[in-house]
C-alpha cells in the first residue's frame, strides 16, 4: 500500500482588481488529492496566510498541514483544502477592519474590509473553483482568523452566511483597551453586531493572559449571539483557553477545535476542569469560573452554562454562566456535574479585593536598540532616555499577560534561556517589575 501526503501550492503575486496590490495564496491540499482524482473537498480560508503554514521573522507558524494531516490519519476530520491568504505589508488592519461609525470614534481610516470582502469572495474563490476540485456552497466553506482577522472573519460571516457556513472566530481585536497617559484603562469597542441569527457555526475563543484581549470580551459576545439565537453546543462554540497569550503559538495549539467542529467528528466529553479565580471578595471584582471540557478526539470548550453545587451556600452563590455571588469570609468547595463528568474546586471569600492594581514596569534594551516613543511589555511603556523605559497602569485584578517585550510589529526580543519562552504575570496586588532585554529576535 502506497501511503500518500498532503502536498503545498504556492501561487505567488495574486494580483487584486479590488485592492489594487498583490499577494501569495498558499493552498494545502490533503492526502488523497492527487490520487483519487475524482474527488472533492471542502474550503477552508485562512487570514495572515504567512504564518499558516510556516514561519517568518515577524510570526511563528499555526502549522495547520501538520494539525490537518494528523487529525485525518486518526480518522477524525474528513479531508479538506486550507487556502492561506497573505497579508500585504502595512495594509493588514486596513484591509482587515469593514467600515462603521464606531471604528471612526477609535482608528484612522482607510478602512478597506468591504473591498478585502469582495477580493476574496469575488476573485480569490473563483480562481480556488477553478484550479482546485472544490466543494461549493456554504455548508463546504469556512473562515478562519485570530485578531484583526478574527474580527473580519466575523464581519464576513454575517454579511455573507451565503458564502460560509462556519467561521472561527479566534481572539478577535473587538475592543480597543488601552491604557492613557493616566494610567487609567479605557475600552472602546469598535466592532458592529448585526443582532441576526443566519445559518451559521460559530467558534469563538479567547486565551486566558492575552492581557487587554480580555476573556470578558469573548463571553459577552457568546452572550449576545445566545440573545440573537445561537445555541451553544449546537450552531456556537465558546473556549476560553486557561494561560494562553496572543500568539501565533497559541492559536495553532488550539485550531484542532474548530477543525473538528466543522469538519469532524467532536467525540464524547471525557473531563471537565474548574479553572479560575480562588479568591473572591465580598466586596470587589465580579470573579467568573471558566469551566473547560474536554472530549475524547481532543477538542475542547468552555461549558457557557452550568449546574453548580455549593457546599455552603450561606457563604457564595454560584450562577449558571459561573460568575461568583460571595455572601459573607469563609471558605467552599463548589461542584459542576454535567452527565458522569463532576469538577470541583475550593473558593476562598475575603472581605474584600481591589478592582484595579498598579503595576509599574520598567524595561532596559541594548544600547543599539534604535528609540522609539514606546516599548510593549504587556502594555505600552513609555521612553524615558538612556536605553530604559518606564511606566505603570492600573490593571483589573487578576487579568493575566504573557508576552515578549516588543517594540513594534513583529520585532520581539530574543529570550536566551531556553526555558523562558515568554514573559508573564498576574496582577492580583501592587506590583514592580523590572526587564532587561538581551538581544531583539530579528
Amino acid at each position: 500500500m502506497v501511503s500518500m501526503s498532503s502536498r503545498m501550492v504556492e501561487v505567488a503575486d495574486f494580483p487584486s482588481v479590488s485592492l489594487g496590490n498583490s499577494r501569495s495564496l498558499y493552498v494545502y491540499l490533503p492526502p488523497s488529492y492527487h490520487e483519487n482524482t475524482e474527488k472533492h473537498y471542502a474550503v477552508l480560508y485562512m487570514h495572515d496566510g504567512q504564518h499558516v503554514f510556516s514561519a517568518d521573522e515577524r510570526g511563528g507558524s499555526w502549522d495547520m498541514h501538520l494539525t490537518a494531516d494528523r487529525l485525518v490519519s486518526e480518522g477524525r476530520m474528513k479531508e479538506i483544502i486550507i487556502v492561506g491568504i497573505s497579508t500585504v505589508p502595512h495594509q493588514r488592519l486596513n484591509e482587515y477592519f469593514h467600515d462603521n461609525p464606531r471604528m471612526h470614534l477609535v482608528f484612522d481610516p482607510p478602512f478597506a474590509g468591504e473591498r478585502y470582502e469582495s477580493f476574496i469572495i469575488e476573485e480569490v474563490m473563483p480562481y480556488i473553483n477553478q484550479r482546485f476540485r472544490t466543494l461549493q456552497g456554504p455548508e463546504h466553506t469556512a473562515m478562519m482568523g485570530s485578531s484583526a482577522g478574527g474580527i473580519v472573519t466575523y464581519n464576513i460571516g454575517f454579511r455573507r452566511p451565503d458564502v460560509f457556513g462556519s467561521i472561527a472566530v479566534m481572539s478577535p481585536y473587538f475592543v480597543k483597551a488601552h491604557f492613557d497617559a493616566e494610567g487609567e484603562l479605557k475600552e472602546h469597542p469598535f466592532y458592529e453586531r448585526y443582532g441576526t441569527h443566519p445559518k451559521l457555526r460559530i467558534w469563538l475563543d479567547m486565551g486566558g493572559a492575552e492581557g487587554v484581549f480580555m476573556e470578558k470580551y469573548a463571553r459577552e459576545e457568546a452572550e449576545r449571539l445566545i440573545q440573537d439565537g445561537f445555541v451553544p453546543g449546537e450552531d456556537l462554540m465558546l473556549f476560553l483557553d486557561p494561560g494562553a497569550a496572543h500568539s501565533q503559538s497559541d492559536w495553532a495549539g488550539r485550531a484542532h477545535a474548530p477543525l473538528l467542529y466543522f469538519f469532524g467528528d467532536i467525540g464524547e466529553p471525557a473531563s471537565i476542569k474548574l479553572y479560575g479565580d480562588s479568591v473572591v471578595g465580598v466586596r470587589g471584582p465580579v470573579k467568573q469560573l471558566n469551566p473547560v471540557i474536554t472530549y475524547n478526539s481532543g477538542f475542547v470548550q468552555t461549558l457557557i452554562n452550568g449546574t453548580y453545587h455549593v457546599e455552603s451556600p450561606e457563604l457564595l452563590m454560584l450562577l449558571p454562566d459561573g460568575k461568583l455571588k460571595p455572601q459573607t469570609t469563609g471558605s467552599t468547595r463548589v461542584t459542576l456535574q454535567m452527565g458522569k463528568l463532576i469538577a470541583d474546586k475550593e473558593i476562598t471569600i475575603v472581605e474584600e479585593l481591589p478592582e484595579l492594581v498598579k503595576v509599574a514596569i520598567q524595561v532596559k534594551v541594548p544600547p543599539s536598540t534604535p528609540v522609539s516613543p514606546m516599548i510593549y511589555a504587556g502594555f505600552e511603556i513609555p521612553y524615558c532616555g538612556e536605553g530604559v523605559y518606564k511606566g505603570s497602569a492600573m490593571v483589573p485584578h487578576g487579568l493575566s499577560f504573557t508576552f515578549k517585550v516588543s517594540r513594534g510589529f513583529g520585532l520581539h526580543e530574543k529570550i536566551g534561556d531556553p526555558e523562558v519562552k515568554r514573559r508573564s504575570f498576574t496582577a492580583l496586588s501592587d506590583m514592580e517589575l523590572l526587564y532587561e532585554v538581551e538581544d531583539w529576535d530579528i
